[in-house]
């Protein structure tokens, strides 16, 4: 990216400082801040900025539309609408100055850069081209990201370089085809955002419309990845009417912002943990993970690629569970542990896969669910083994138990036949009776000190 001049309009101190450091750690020169909008007139002809970013409610005579009006008509350069809120008669007001952007604030850094980069595509195309397909081609070629441009019902008809990279589609896969089905796009309440926001006219100001949250694009190759997706509408020269939309393509990294939130922290976090970790969004894509948790899907078989795969395509689900499982957990919002068994050439290691739900934005829904991955195999080997030493205990005290009950009665049978002796030759038979039950009970001595010398040497 060049070093674009950008001149700021907002008569907000604090807001326009931000603004300042914002837009120099995103790469652009700030020319100036104006606090008026007869100051911003004057400044725009004096510096010639690249882009003007025009908070639309300024204190002074002239307001923020009037002041755009003036620096599109005197000097044609391009300027974005900042604003917190709008009445309806206001916004039509800004709609009829064909404005290049219009951003509600608060915005983040990636609103900021996207309405940026595209009202000076925007500005290029309009201005400095005729209109010839193979110089719009060039022109968008120029974008470093994923730029798809449509027909204003959104079927397709130019894809860059970029997006070719990205997606693995050449135009002639795709021209003519809608661009949420050509790349498989799934957006909550999407009919109604292709409605209100790509074809209605009522928000045709060519501002840059960023879709909630991130979203999954398919490739050729058969996978898919998470991106954001802004778009824009490009409207003929003095008209309302759109001439085309203006897709563009960012893929989510743990560096950009996304639905984990306060990603670029979690990444090292993550990374530390000492055992196989991953976060699974609640469409079962991967999202973030360590070596660790990679090393194990390689292990498995199954090598982890691509931007946020599916989590039952990197792990059998088998090991992993199913997606019903996944959608049991977050359903549920509770923890789960499970056990699970698998077998090596070397061996056979137990793992042991806690399930963690973790909240989404709003704390009352749950959007991802954590993996921790422990090899538990020396701690399930010890607690058999300690299991089988208490049951070898058991059966030694049951044995001892058993002998002690047994010399009672050899000590019975024995006395018995002393009687038995005693009483003379008539009682012989009785008192062989009792002999042949003393030496029973002697063997069974015997059985329980074999066993009880059994469990010993166990």
């Amino acid at each position: 990216m060049g070093r674009q001049s950008i001149l700021i309009v907002e008569d907000e101190v604090i807001i326009a400082m931000e603004l300042r450091e914002t837009l120099e750690h995103l790469g652009y020169t700030v020319v100036g801040n104006e606090l008026r909008g007869e100051d911003a007139v004057r400044s725009a002809g004096k510096l010639r900025p690249d882009v003007v970013l025009m908070d639309i409610h300024l204190k002074g005579e002239m307001d923020g539309i009037e002041a755009s009006d003036l620096i599109a008509r005197s000097y044609d350069i391009p300027v974005i609408y900042m604003t917190a809120h709008s009445d309806q008669g206001t916004l039509s007001r800004a709609i009829r100055t064909q404005p290049y952007g219009y951003i509600i604030k608060p915005f983040n850094e990636r609103d900021l850069y996207s309405n940026i980069e595209m009202a000076l595509h925007k500005h290029r195309v309009k201005n400095r081209l005729d209109g010839s397909p193979e110089m719009v081609d060039s022109a968008i070629n120029m974008i470093a990201g994923a730029m798809v441009i449509t027909d204003p019902q959104g079927r397709i008809e130019r894809l860059n370089l970029e997006a070719e990279r990205l997606t693995g589609y050449q135009l002639s896969d795709v021209e003519g085809v809608p661009f949420f089905t050509a790349f498989g796009v799934s957006v909550p309440g999407r009919d109604l955002l292709i409605e209100k926001l790509l074809v209605s006219s009522e928000y045709g100001a060519g501002s840059m419309i960023s879709f909630p949250s991130t979203i999954r694009v398919g490739m050729k190759s058969g996978g898919d990845m998470l991106a954001h997706l802004s778009t824009a509408l490009i409207q003929e020269k003095e008209s309302l009417q759109i001439q085309n939309i203006a897709c563009l393509i960012e893929p989510y990294t743990p560096d950009t912002e996304g639905r984990a939130g306060g990603y670029r922290s979690a990444a090292a976090l993550v990374q530390a943990i000492p055992d196989p970790f991953a976060c699974a969004a609640e469409d079962g894509g991967v999202i973030l993970f360590n070596d660790l948790f990679s090393s194990l899907c390689e292990r498995l078989g199954h090598g982890i690629s691509g931007v946020a795969p599916p989590i039952t395509r990197v792990l059998p689900e088998s090991f992993i569970g199913s997606p019903a499982f996944f959608h049991e957990i977050l359903a549920d919002n509770q923890a789960v542990t499970r056990e699970k068994m698998v077998k090596y050439s070397t061996g056979s290691i137990v793992y042991a896969i806690r399930y963690l739900p973790v909240g989404g934005d709003t704390g009352r829904s749950s959007r991802c669910v954590a993996l921790h991955i422990r090899d538990v195999t020396a701690e399930t080997l010890a607690m058999r083994q300690c299991e089988r030493a208490l049951g070898e205990s058991r059966n030694t005290d049951a044995a001892i138990e058993g002998i002690g009950e047994l010399c009672a009665a050899l000590k019975e049978t024995v006395l018995a036949m002393s009687r038995a002796y005693e009483k003379g030759p008539a009682f012989h038979d009785m008192a062989n009776e009792q002999l042949a039950e003393a030496n029973r009970i002697l063997g069974d001595v015997d059985l329980r000190l074999i066993e009880i010398e059994k469990n010993r040497r166990v």
